[in-house]
């Protein structure tokens, strides 16, 4: 089964809107509603598992975009560069 196109451009839009794709990590339903997914194919990206998937007919890249999007984002890198931005600076003072 080749997943309906809803669900390749829920994933594709998602990567290309971080804010959104953070509120998709903490509550999916929203978007799912928003996308007009049917509830076999919201069970589906529900279980999230490389099988559940697959039966949906998901694209083996998008399986992996779509993993990332349903984890949290990590925290922002340290706001003065960290302590290899200082490494940095002192290999080049001269």
């Amino acid at each position: 089964m080749i997943a309906p196109y809803r669900v390749h451009k829920l994933i594709q839009d998602l990567m290309r809107d971080p804010p959104r794709a953070a509120a998709f990590a903490e509550d999916p339903e929203p978007i799912f509603e928003a996308f007009g997914l049917t509830e076999p194919e919201k069970a589906l990206l529900r279980q999230a598992t490389p099988a559940a998937l697959h039966e949906l007919g998901v694209h083996p890249n998008l399986q992996m975009k779509y993993a990332r999007l349903r984890t949290k984002p990590a925290a922002a890198p340290p706001a003065g560069g960290g302590p290899m931005a200082a490494y940095l600076d002192r290999l080049l003072e001269v």
